[in-house]
Parts: C-alpha cells; structure tokens; sequence
C-alpha cells in the first residue's frame, strides 16, 4: 500500500517541524510539501496529488477554516490549532478531526488513524456515509459495540457515566471527561457538566435546555456559549 500523500499547512515553522517529526514516525504517511500560509497551498494543491492536509486556523489572509470549506474531493482535513472555539466550525466543514496545539503523538496518531480509515474506505469504493463507526462501552462485565450514530447523549453519575442510545441504556464505569477526549472532535457537545450529547441528535434548544428524543437536558451556565456556535445551517431551529 502506498504511503497517503500529506500537505502541512502551518505559518509557524516550529509547528510544521513537529508535524514532520511525528509523520516520520508513522509509515503509512509521506510529506509532499510544507507551507506557511495557505496561498502556497492551493498553488500544491494545483500541482501534486494530495490526500490529507494538516491545517493550522488563524494564518495571514485566507484562513484555514475558509479555505476548509472550499476544498472538494477526496482531500482530508486534519486542523492543527491553538484555539478550540473553533471546533463546531469543524465539524461543519467535514473536518477529520480537530487537534488542539500542544497535542502529544499519541494524539495524533488517532486522528491519522481516522484519516486513513476514511481513506481506505473511499479507496474501496464506500462512501463516508456508509463507514459505520462503533463505541466500545463495558457494561455489567460484557463489551457492548454501540453505532455511535444511535448514540442520544451521555450523562455522567459520578464515577460511571450513563450512556443512551435510540434503543437502550447502559451503564459504564468512567468519567465524561475521559471519554469526550476520545470521541471524534465535532461530533458531541458538552452542555452541562453532567450531559455530554450527540449534536445531529438535538432537535431544539435554548440558553436552559436541549431537547434530544422529546427529552428536554438542562444547559449549565458555563456551556451556554457552545450552544451559540452550533452551525447555523442545522434544520433544527433555536427555540
């Protein structure tokens, strides 16, 4: 298998150093070339075939989150960025995944890891819509594969957490914390230090509560504000 052809996109040279340092250590990717702002990107993108760009946010002209959202095709899009407020824009450009700076290797070994199943899974001839991705959650001493597409939201119980799906609920030992650091950037949203919910899944909401499946969540105070950056093109309308 040929290694995946990767764009660093970065307008600290520090920060294009360490990406290289870490593609190094993985095989399965090669570094086409490094830029320092995202004028320089396109005009590679013109010349090379490339599959995945690791994409700082806040560089002189074109931002790399406006630049995100004109890309087309295959061409995956990891953002490598100092500043989370960011994220839901994230999501809303299809983004792989969302690193915040300083993020260890481990770190971002799963988020190329995500890439490359996308990838693989195009290669194959199946779409992204059909890649079915699975929650491994320890329940009463059994594994259970949850689809994280049924997932409604996760509710935290001091040392264990609750997790509901469209058909069932289970109990896990953890915290939500632990677990919201591992699910994919973009996906879920903390609105209260007790729920952490599915955002595809929220059919209303205002500054108090969320309504996910006709059940209305309380919104803490401090997470008010995540609400506000939902992407405003989600049919589900703010009450």
């Amino acid at each position: 298998m040929k290694p995946v052809r990767c764009l660093l996109v970065d307008d600290e040279e520090l920060a294009l150093d360490v990406l290289e340092m870490y593609i190094s250590r993985l095989p399965q990717l090669e570094v086409v070339a490094r830029c320092l702002d995202v004028q320089n990107a396109i005009m590679v993108l013109q010349n090379e075939h490339v599959e995945l760009v690791f994409l700082d946010i806040q560089m002189p002209g074109l931002t790399g989150m406006e630049w995100a959202g004109k890309l087309v095709g295959k061409t995956k899009v990891i953002f490598c960025t100092a500043y989370d407020e960011f994220a839901l824009q994230g999501y809303e450009v299809n983004a792989v995944d969302y690193l915040l700076k300083p993020f260890s290797f481990e770190r971002f070994e799963k988020a190329v890891d995500k890439a490359l199943a996308l990838i693989a899974g195009e290669n194959r001839g199946v779409s992204m819509q059909e890649e079915e991705l699975y929650l491994a959650i320890k329940s009463e001493g059994k594994m259970f594969r949850i689809k994280q597409k049924d997932v409604l939201y996760f509710h935290s119980l001091s040392n264990y957490y609750k997790v509901v799906t469209t058909e069932k609920k289970l109990i896990a030992y953890g915290s939500l914390s632990a677990l919201e650091s591992e699910l994919p950037t973009g996906n879920f949203i903390r609105i209260h230090r007790s729920y952490l919910v599915a955002i595809d899944k929220i059919q209303a909401y205002s500054g108090s509560e969320v309504v996910i499946n006709g059940e209305k969540l309380s919104v803490g105070r401090a997470f008010r504000a995540s609400l506000d950056k939902l992407p405003q093109k989600n049919p589900r309308k703010k009450r």
